[in-house]
């Protein structure tokens, strides 16, 4: 399929919010929103014949893996015009996407998906995950005023920057967000954002961002992150003080999150969750560019397929040593797999076992021993929607 792929003219704008808030089911004042808070060469267009048939956004921020931010494009906003669905159009526009995030040097890109099947089969796999939590304040069971807590100024930006970088450095998959991000997440123009600093002796330790509407509303925590069980027990604490105004409050946690681990009883559930696709743009670049255990000292021998980028196919030798990794062509090739199941390994989302009890990797057991311990680390998770 012949495409023109490329940043979106001027007078393609419209018509890219058009295509792709119908893809998407948004309004088109908010897709219109979206692209010009981004920034519009963020975006990019396929042209069939000259006319815009399909577009996306890219995002260039990093991903935490083992202590490290790693590079990343953020795809957000695809979309293709109903009656080019079905003929190959999507499958294209991201192949050409992949080549530019390749050339631009970026070993990673990530995406929320609206079907899985067609992002894997551009290479992309689940990685990471994001669970919305509800419980009723009432239910916290937790009241502990220890530390300070203070509504937040403009001084205190730069602490809410470091305690979340703090907590994203010792997770898996937390994003090194983009500014469109923490601007999406700490402001909007629909709700107040209330936000507040958790501190000990004028040091912040924890900090919070939610929004209220209407009193059948949930108290929805749009950004939370605590570094210490106090910092957690105190935001557990003003979160339960709205207990007689509302009755229900959603967040965004880990899978084995620190709030729910500091409450007496599990009373909460599962709002919803969906898995972020992690897609390895250039084998070598991403295994060299995370962090690894500082105890591990190995090196593997991986056989690597990849159906739409031809530079991933082949034999690679990751060497590790005092937590840092560095990747080379060439090896014996004793862990064959797929690039998807790479990108599954590479933050821990799945064991080797377990990928190979899925049919999709094979390999010595001692071989795959040394994976696990290599790519070992926290379940990985992100709290951020893009």
């Amino acid at each position: 399929m012949k495409l023109d792929y490329g940043p979106v003219r001027e007078d393609e704008a419209d018509a890219l919010d058009t295509i792709v808030a119908q893809a998407l089911f948004f309004p088109t004042e908010d897709m219109r929103s979206w692209r010009l808070q981004l920034g519009t060469e963020h975006f990019r267009a396929a042209r069939r014949n000259g006319r815009l048939v399909a577009g996306l956004g890219i995002i260039p921020m990093g991903q935490w893996f083992g202590g490290l931010s790693v590079p990343i494009a953020g795809i957000t906003a695809v979309g293709v015009a109903p009656e080019q669905r079905g003929g190959g159009v999507g499958l294209e526009m991201m192949r050409r996407c992949l080549e530019e995030i390749h050339a631009s040097g970026t070993p990673l890109s990530a995406l929320y998906p609206a079907t899985v099947t067609f992002y894997r089969r551009a290479g992309y796999e689940r990685a990471a995950t994001r669970t919305v939590y509800e419980i009723a304040p009432d239910a916290i069971g937790v009241r502990d005023h220890t530390l300070d807590v203070v509504a937040v100024e403009e001084q205190h930006e730069p602490e809410i920057r470091r305690v979340y970088g703090e907590r994203a450095r010792h997770s898996s998959g937390n994003l090194d967000r983009h500014e469109f991000i923490w601007q999406a997440l700490h402001h909007s123009k629909k709700h107040a954002v209330h936000r507040y600093l958790v501190s000990r002796d004028g040091r912040a330790e924890g900090y919070i961002a939610f929004t209220q509407a209407g009193r059948q509303d949930p108290l929805n925590v749009r950004d939370i992150c605590a570094l210490t069980p106090d910092a957690g027990r105190r935001l557990l604490t003003l979160l339960a003080d709205h207990r007689t105004m509302v009755e229900r409050i959603t967040w965004s946690g880990a899978p084995n999150d620190l709030l729910l681990f500091l409450m007496p009883e599990s009373k909460h559930k599962v709002e919803w969750a969906i898995d972020l696709l992690l897609r390895i743009v250039d084998v070598v670049a991403a295994l060299g560019a995370r962090g690894y255990p500082g105890t591990v000292d190995t090196e593997l021998h991986i056989d690597v397929r990849d159906d739409v980028l031809p530079w991933n196919n082949g034999r690679f030798v990751l060497q590790v040593a005092e937590g840092r990794g560095s990747a080379r062509p060439g090896g014996q090739g004793r862990i064959r797999l797929h690039a998807r199941d790479l990108a599954a390994l590479y933050g821990g989302y799945m064991t080797p076992q377990e990928l190979r009890a899925a049919g999709s990797l094979d390999g010595p057991d001692a071989d795959l021993a040394a994976a696990a311990l290599v790519f070992a680390g926290p379940r990985p998770w992100t709290p951020d929607m893009f």
